[in-house]
């Protein structure tokens, strides 16, 4: 049966590339015919007719040199190119990395805290931000645990990674280079 299915699959993808071939090659053929036939046709070239030259207005009335001078100077002139000033935003004091870095010195020596209580003395958006994403980072890499009781409850976030007072750190030397680095 499964044999039979895989012939009739096979079956229906010829099929459909039979008519995806077709319909190519009938728009194919219908631009090559609006080309041949556009090619049979020329633009007029002309200006006004004879008995209408009268009746156009003179363009350059009332113009003179000045005005001349005037409209070159306001086309070569470059124009001024918009700029959003970013002077007043201060950079970013820290990155996902360096946060990553203080919470494994911290988090193995408080066990469990909530997120709220570990962002309390953060006071930029970014820095909290920042923060949550090393949260993630650590969590993603197997070293914390997280749970949430409630939607919109706290976070809080349980070490996973080893002891304390473990003076072995190379299990972290190496955290570094697996860490995503966010730009912007």
């Amino acid at each position: 049966l499964d044999d039979e299915l895989g012939l009739w699959e096979e079956r229906d993808l010829l099929l459909a590339r039979l008519v995806e071939c077709k319909t190519f090659k009938d728009a194919a053929r219908l631009l090559s015919a609006l080309a041949d036939s556009s090619g049979r046709s020329f633009p007029r070239t002309a200006g006004l007719d004879e008995r209408y030259l009268d009746l156009a207005p003179d363009l350059l009335a009332g113009v003179t040199g000045a005005d001349l001078h005037a409209a070159l100077l306001r086309a070569v002139t470059p124009k001024p190119v918009l700029r959003v000033e970013v002077d007043h935003i201060s950079p970013s004091p820290i990155t996902v990395t360096e946060a990553v870095a203080e919470l494994v010195d911290e988090l193995p020596r408080v066990g469990r805290i909530t997120f709220r209580a570990l962002t309390d003395s953060l006071v930029e958006r970014l820095e909290v931000v920042v923060r949550f994403l090393a949260v993630l980072e650590l969590y993603k890499q197997g070293l914390i645990e997280l749970d949430q009781l409630t939607t919109f409850g706290d976070l809080t976030i349980t070490w996973l990674g080893g002891d304390a007072l473990d003076e072995d750190r190379s299990v972290y030397t190496d955290l570094a280079g697996r860490i995503d680095v966010y730009e912007g």
